[in-house]
């Protein structure tokens, strides 16, 4: 069976849900996408009833805190298991280089000693760079550089082919570049980062922080013929009508399928 587990949905600093980061099942098989911002991270991964025994594959997209910084306790938590033998295998961690520099100087400031030990011997990094191809939990897993506009910063996204044959992709939290329109055009699923409603856009001013409204992508996405559009990375000030608010807005402009989920539910691929 092929589906999301929704660990988070929301923007960088949101208190009513989790930061955006899922698991992406193969069967009994786990890819975390992006781990959030704190130890919350094992409190989500534990109530979609997942095993940390069972995630051997992690990618993160890039170094903002809201993405990267949940990697720490979840290593902590991974290393200790494996010292104490309730953790079989090795950890795949697949980031960019600046991205392995912060996890590895952090890990030898602040880990115990044993568990540096157990970290050097069992987690092993994959630089990412566009284009590359790695093989994940029984998928080909293509890198794509999703070209932030930010200086001093790398962030990737990936796409594959599932094994209904339709196409996934993940575009990190910016707006679709252009230059990544071939890649995505006609395909069936695409994640975008959506902040908030058109009509907040002066409130929270998503542009000018490299975000969208959800007409942004809906309009975007149509036009690029995508089939099934999920929006998630939003701000939570309307956490108990975003669906529906989000869900109404992009139908104006999208006919595809929406989804806005919620932490913790399923999205079926």
């Amino acid at each position: 069976m092929e589906k999301i587990l929704v660990l988070g949905t929301g923007a960088g600093l949101t208190r009513k849900c989790f930061n955006t980061c899922f698991l992406l099942q193969n069967n009994d098989q786990y890819f975390l996408v992006d781990t959030g911002a704190g130890a919350q991270i094992l409190n989500q991964i534990e109530a979609v009833n997942v095993s940390l025994s069972n995630i051997h594959d992690i990618f993160i997209s890039h170094k903002h805190v809201d993405h990267l910084l949940g990697i720490f306790p979840l290593l902590r938590v991974i290393c200790q298991d494996m010292q104490k033998g309730k953790f079989e295998g090795k950890v795949n961690l697949y980031c960019a280089k600046e991205v392995r520099a912060i996890i590895e100087r952090f890990i030898l400031d602040t880990f115990h000693g044993v568990h540096i030990d157990v970290y050097h011997q069992n987690v092993i990094f994959h630089e990412i760079e566009d284009e590359q191809e790695y093989s994940i939990i029984g998928y080909c897993v293509k890198i794509l550089d999703v070209f932030p506009d930010e200086e001093n910063m790398t962030q990737y996204g990936f796409q594959m082919q599932l094994k209904n044959s339709q196409i996934f992709t993940f575009l990190g939290d910016i707006p679709c570049h252009e230059k990544n329109y071939e890649n995505i055009r006609n395909t069936d699923w695409v994640c975008h980062e959506v902040f908030c409603r058109e009509a907040e856009s002066e409130l929270f001013h998503p542009h000018e922080i490299h975000h969208s409204t959800v007409k942004d992508v809906a309009e975007n996405m149509q036009n690029l013929g995508v089939k099934h559009l999920i929006l998630w990375h939003t701000k939570d000030n309307c956490i108990e009508k975003r669906k529906e608010l989000y869900v109404n807005e992009a139908h104006e402009y999208f006919k595809g399928d929406v989804y806005v989920p919620n932490d913790g539910e399923e999205i079926r691929l």
